[in-house]
C-alpha cells in the first residue's frame, strides 16, 4: 500500500525538464515513451519495406532484360502485314522473330525459384500459361489466360513481410495514446482539488500547470504526423516496385485472348495491285505467304466439319421431330390387334360366365325341386306304413316302456 501511494505521488509531482512547463511526471514519461515507439516502427518500418523491396530489386534488371530483348513484339504482329513490298529488318528478326519464348520462360523460372517470396505465386502463374499451336516451321510463343496482378498480388507477396494494415493505423493509434495521456493528467490535476472551508485548495496547482498537462496531446500529434509523412512514401515505393513488376511479366507473356485468337486464325486475302517485289530482294508477302497458305486449308476443314455438325444436328432434330409426331399413329397401329383379342376374349369371358350363372340358377332349382319330391314321397311312405301297422303296435304301454328303459339306464 505504501510503494501504491509513493508511486502514485511520484507519477502526479508537477516536474519542470528543460525549462518547459510543469506536468505530471505521468505526461513527462508518456512522451518519452510515445517517441520511443515513434522511433522503434519507423525503424522496423525502414527494416520490413527494405526487406520487401529487396527481391523486386534483384528480380527487375532480369525481366527488364529479357523484356528488352524481346521487342515490341505484338506491334510487329499488328505492322507485319502492312509493310507489303518491303524487305524484312534484319536486326527485327534478330531480336525479337527468331526470340525463343521457351527460353526465356526458362530463364524467368531460375530466377522465381531462387526468390522465396516469388516461390509459390510463380507455380499458380505457370498453370495458366499456354503454348500457342503454329506450324512445324514458326516458333511457337507462349501466352497467358490471366493477368498477373490476380496471382502475384500485393497480399500474396507482401502480407507475411509488411504488415502494412498495422502501419497505417499507426498514427492514430499514437494520437490516441497521446489524448489518453492527457486525460489522465487532468485527472490527477483534478483529483488535488478538495474544498477546506470556504476556500478550495489546489486550485492555484491546478491553473499553473494546466498548460503541461496537453504534453502528451502534442507529442502524439507530432509523432503521428512526422510517421504519416514517413510512412506514405516508403509504401509507394513498395508499391511502385509491385507495379512495375508485374508490368515486366505481363510484357513477357502477354494476355491471349478470344479475339487475338480469332485474328489469328484469319487468312490474309492481299490485293492483286499490292504483290509489287522490290528488284533485288524478297517482298515481304512472299515471306508471310507460306503461313497464309498453310491456315487455309485447316480453317477450310474446321468450316466443313462445323458446317457437318451444324446440319447432323439439325438431321437429329428433325428426326426427334418426326418420330414425336408419328408415335402416337404407330403406338396405335401396333397395339389394335392385340386390343380387339382382348376384348373379344373379354367378351368371351362374360358371355361363359352369365352362362355358367344362368345353368347354376336351373342346377340348383332342378335339385330344389328334386329335394321338394324327396321329401313328399318319404311322407307319403311314411303315411302309408304307419297305415298297416296293427292298432296295438302302434302305441306301446306305458309299463313296457318304463321295463324297457330301465336296463338300459
Amino acid at each position: 500500500m505504501i510503494s501504491t501511494s509513493g508511486l502514485w505521488e511520484f507519477l502526479s509531482s508537477d516536474t519542470a525538464f528543460f525549462g518547459g512547463p510543469q506536468s505530471p511526471m505521468l505526461s513527462w514519461l508518456g512522451s518519452f515513451g510515445i517517441m520511443l515507439f515513434f522511433v522503434w516502427h519507423v525503424i522496423r518500418l525502414t527494416i520490413d519495406v527494405s526487406s520487401a523491396r529487396r527481391p523486386f530489386d534483384r528480380i527487375r534488371p532480369i525481366l527488364a532484360d529479357l523484356a528488352l530483348d524481346r521487342g515490341d513484339v505484338e506491334r510487329e504482329r499488328f505492322t507485319s502485314r502492312a509493310l507489303v513490298g518491303f524487305a524484312p529488318q534484319t536486326h527485327h528478326t534478330a531480336s525479337s522473330s527468331t526470340r525463343i519464348d521457351c527460353d526465356d520462360l526458362t530463364s524467368v523460372e531460375t530466377a522465381m525459384q531462387k526468390e522465396p517470396m516469388f516461390r509459390q505465386p510463380w507455380v499458380q502463374f505457370r498453370k495458366t500459361l499456354i503454348l500457342e499451336h503454329v506450324p512445324w516451321f514458326v516458333e511457337p510463343r507462349i501466352f497467358s489466360t490471366r493477368r498477373a496482378e490476380d496471382i502475384f498480388t500485393q497480399e500474396t507477396l507482401l502480407s507475411h513481410r509488411v504488415n502494412l494494415a498495422f502501419y497505417g493505423q499507426l498514427p492514430s493509434l499514437v494520437t490516441g495514446i497521446g489524448l489518453l495521456l492527457t486525460f489522465l493528467a487532468l485527472f490527477i490535476g483534478l483529483s488535488k482539488l478538495h474544498a477546506d472551508g470556504h476556500d478550495i485548495v489546489g486550485i492555484q496547482g491546478l491553473i499553473n500547470g494546466l498548460a503541461g498537462k496537453f504534453l502528451t496531446s502534442i507529442v502524439g500529434l507530432i509523432a503521428a504526423t512526422m510517421f504519416t509523412f514517413v510512412e506514405k512514401p516508403m509504401v509507394f515505393q513498395l508499391t511502385k516496385s509491385h507495379h512495375a513488376f508485374l508490368g515486366l511479366i505481363d510484357e513477357l507473356f502477354p494476355r491471349k485472348t478470344m479475339e487475338q485468337m480469332l485474328e489469328q486464325l484469319t487468312p490474309v486475302h492481299s490485293e492483286p495491285g499490292k504483290n509489287r517485289a522490290v528488284p533485288g530482294k524478297e517482298t515481304r508477302e512472299s515471306f508471310d505467304g507460306p503461313r497464309a497458305d498453310s491456315l487455309a486449308m485447316p480453317i477450310a476443314d474446321l468450316t466443313a466439319a462445323v458446317r457437318a455438325l451444324k446440319q447432323g444436328k439439325q438431321d437429329a432434330q428433325a428426326a426427334a421431330q418426326r418420330t414425336t409426331a408419328e408415335l402416337p399413329r404407330v403406338i396405335r397401329e401396333e397395339l389394335a390387334a392385340p386390343l380387339k383379342e382382348l376384348n373379344d376374349s373379354i367378351h368371351d369371358l362374360t358371355t361363359l360366365l352369365s352362362e355358367a350363372h344362368d345353368n347354376r340358377a336351373q342346377a340348383d332349382m332342378a335339385l330344389h325341386d328334386l329335394i321338394n319330391r324327396l321329401s313328399d314321397t318319404l311322407a307319403e311312405h311314411r303315411i302309408s306304413s304307419d297305415s298297416t301297422l296293427p292298432e296295438d303296435s302302434r302305441f306301446w304301454p306305458r309299463d313296457s316302456m318304463v321295463s324297457m328303459q330301465g336296463p338300459t339306464a
